[in-house]
């Protein structure tokens, strides 16, 4: 909470409010909320997909070398409005092994677009429907590729960046971090960091700085993983996601408390 300008006397006051929603979406040992599960390519979703043994507790493994050439997501449902955000900020745990083909996307679905709950295929509504370029329409995406090296991607709306390298360690465990800030115009900055170790703790490595993104006007929103496996596949394991989203909330009640409290001051004077 910031209060910019306060006067007692007067009873003028001039703040900002932000509210700050913490979520755990998934960490796939029960905690989190509810998510959706699906394989849209040729090969169908593997069973089995929640394992034991990830950072703390199960995991979930989403992409499988032997699987072939499949498409497949874990999509969390809606949790505690967006409306109105200012910032954004998701994590989640992943580990990649047998790098090759196709990579992995993260996308911030607009809901108004696809919905509250549910998996959404990439693509379906007019943008590039690879899994590991994370498009989909008026929303915020950053995709992983790993064919032919590891370059990421960041697009909204079918508006792609240009190629930025990463890192990322083969059969190790490791953490992703992306943030959005977003100003009055609706003009979003996202930042995109790799990290050696879980929990955004390790060496990190920048893949984006301060990515313009102008004109974003999506509202409410959840999150979606997807990854894809072409003719040289790779497997990929994800847990405990997260999203931290900072909304302005009503100064109603905070006014009023202030406003007494001048009240007192003016009266004990």
């Amino acid at each position: 909470m910031v209060i910019n300008k306060l006067s007692l006397s007067g009873l003028l006051i001039v703040g900002s409010c932000l509210s700050s929603s913490a979520a755990l979406l998934a960490d796939f040992s029960g905690g989190g909320l509810p998510y959706a599960e699906g394989g849209l390519r040729t090969a169908p979703i593997l069973a089995g997909k929640v394992l034991s043994g990830g950072p703390s507790g199960d995991y979930y493994h989403l992409l499988d070398g032997a699987e072939g050439s499949a498409g497949n997501y874990v999509s969390v449902a809606s949790g505690a409005s967006t409306a109105g955000w200012q910032s954004a900020i998701f994590t989640m745990d992943m580990r990649a092994d047998r790098i090759q083909a196709d990579g992995f996307g993260i996308a911030f679905l607009d809901t108004a677009t696809h919905g509250t709950s549910g998996v959404v295929a990439a693509g379906t509504t007019g943008v590039a429907g690879e899994e590991e370029r994370g498009q989909y329409s008026n929303s915020i995406g950053v995709g992983f590729r790993t064919f032919n090296g590891t370059n990421a991607t960041a697009n909204y709306n079918g508006a792609q960046s240009a190629d930025a390298g990463y890192t990322l360690t083969a059969g190790q465990w490791g953490s992703v971090e992306i943030t959005l800030d977003r100003d009055g115009n609706g003009d979003v900055l996202l930042n995109a960091n790799t990290y050696s170790g879980t929990s955004q703790s390790g060496t990190a490595s920048s893949v984006f700085t301060d990515y313009a993104i102008p004109g974003v006007t999506m509202e409410e929103f959840r999150m979606q993983i997807s990854g894809r496996t072409g003719g040289a596949s790779m497997d990929l394991d994800i847990d405990n996601l997260s999203l931290i989203v900072n909304v302005p909330e009503p100064a109603t009640s905070l006014l009023a408390g202030l406003s007494l409290l001048a009240l007192g001051v003016r009266r004990r004077r």
